[in-house]
């Protein structure tokens, strides 16, 4: 049983690593997939800017055709005036001139606050803009770092399922299929270490009875009762336990 357990313990670091490039992988995908929520949401902000931007322009367009009306109107009024007959005429004609003026001269403090938001909106739009092209390099540059990881955690991984094939051969068959029980269910953990009578995968004291069993060696398979890993102790670098 202790050479199957030593044998056991090199598995289970084994799987640890498998475990890890698993992670790593799902954390570089996960990465992955903000980047693109973050790339679709800049592309409807910016989408909206845009929108923005022509509702923006087609204000400003609607204050020039105002100006030149009021400023036609202005010239047709004021080539009027040599035939002006008696001042009612002539009062009529100057109150259409100034309502004329007033008109053009509001268009234009409209026209000249349309086209500060327009500057304002073009900014922003730019801006998200810049920031789509940006995370579309960097998912462009986070692909290829992956399909290389990709090709690298293929290779490692086989190298280390075939170490592990290679040290299950020394494991007990009924041993190794509750190691890979408990592994499920436990985390990825199917042992657990025990120092000071604590085990080191649940963190709660085990019997002293249990400890004393590890601490000399058993052929009984010992589980922890509280998270029911299998349990091993160390002792000058051995392992030494079930």
């Amino acid at each position: 049983m202790r050479d199957s357990m030593k044998y056991l313990e090199r598995i289970q670091r084994i799987d640890l690593e498998i475990k890890g490039f698993d992670e790593e992988g799902k954390s570089y995908a996960l990465k992955l997939e903000n980047l693109a929520s973050e790339i679709e949401a800049a592309k409807k902000n910016a989408e909206t800017l845009g929108q923005e931007a022509e509702a923006i322009r087609a204000l400003i367009k609607g204050s020039e055709e105002k100006i030149r009306e009021s400023a036609e109107r202005t010239g047709k009024d004021e080539k009027k005036m040599g035939a002006v007959k008696n001042d009612r005429e002539l009062s009529a004609l100057t109150k259409e001139i100034n309502a004329a003026n007033k008109t053009k001269k509001l268009c234009e403090m409209e026209m000249a606050a349309h086209a500060q938001k327009l500057d304002e909106k073009n900014a922003a739009l730019k801006a998200a803009e810049d920031f789509v092209a940006g995370k579309t390099v960097e998912a462009e540059s986070l692909k290829t770092e992956i399909e290389a990881k990709n090709t690298e955690w293929k290779e490692a991984l086989g190298k280390k399922e075939a170490e592990k094939t290679s040290l299950k051969a020394n494991v007990r068959p009924e041993v190794f299929r509750k190691y890979e029980m408990i592994r499920s269910r436990r985390g990825g953990l199917g042992l657990a270490l025990v120092k000071n009578e604590t085990c080191q995968g649940c963190y709660i004291h085990i019997p002293p009875q249990v400890y004393i069993q590890l601490k000399r060696g058993t052929d009984e398979l010992m589980t922890c009762p509280h998270c029911h890993r299998i349990l091993y102790v160390e002792s000058q670098g051995q392992l030494e336990a079930i």
